[in-house]
């Protein structure tokens, strides 16, 4: 019985990883479809100003808009964590000074609606996020828990209590 419950959990930690992996792709091809870029082109390494801003877009709203933070966003989108400070960065000057950056600061609060306005989407809000991140986390703890106890059980039968 314990096994399965195991199997179990390890399926629902999948289904919980790959949901949000889906739901990012979503984000992705939303974000490359509203810039009129080929998709797949936030994850390259092309430096377009277009590509560029689609990803800075994408950064941002996982971290502003979802609450990941820089290492959880690294990790579904290409890039490495300073990537992320960097984005981070520019998506704060070009929020604050609009006027000087109009095309993104559309091109972001038409991301941002487009994608909220979505019945279907996963991250209803900044909530939801920390949610399945919480599931996780105390998956991970009952699996520690469990390799402990069969590890006491082990050990109890080979002192022969």
């Amino acid at each position: 019985m314990k096994d399965s419950h195991l199997v179990m959990m390890k399926i629902n930690s999948n289904m919980t990883k790959n949901k949000i992996k889906t739901e990012i792709k979503k984000l992705k091809f939303l974000a490359e479809d509203l810039m009129e870029i080929p998709y797949g082109s936030i994850d390259s390494n092309c430096r377009k100003k277009e590509f560029v801003m689609a990803r800075i877009a994408t950064s941002a709203f996982l971290i502003f808009e979802v609450g990941f933070n820089e290492e959880q966003a690294r990790k579904f989108i290409k890039r490495d964590r300073t990537s992320f400070y960097h984005y981070k960065k520019k998506h704060l000057d070009y929020m604050q000074s609009s006027k000087n950056f109009p095309k993104y600061y559309t091109f972001y609060n038409k991301l941002v609606d487009t994608y909220m306005i979505d019945s279907k989407r996963l991250f209803k809000k900044r909530k939801s996020f920390e949610f399945y991140f919480e599931i996780e986390k105390a998956k991970n703890q009952q699996k520690e828990i469990d390799r402990r106890l069969k590890e006491l059980a082990l050990e109890a039968k080979r002192i022969g209590l």
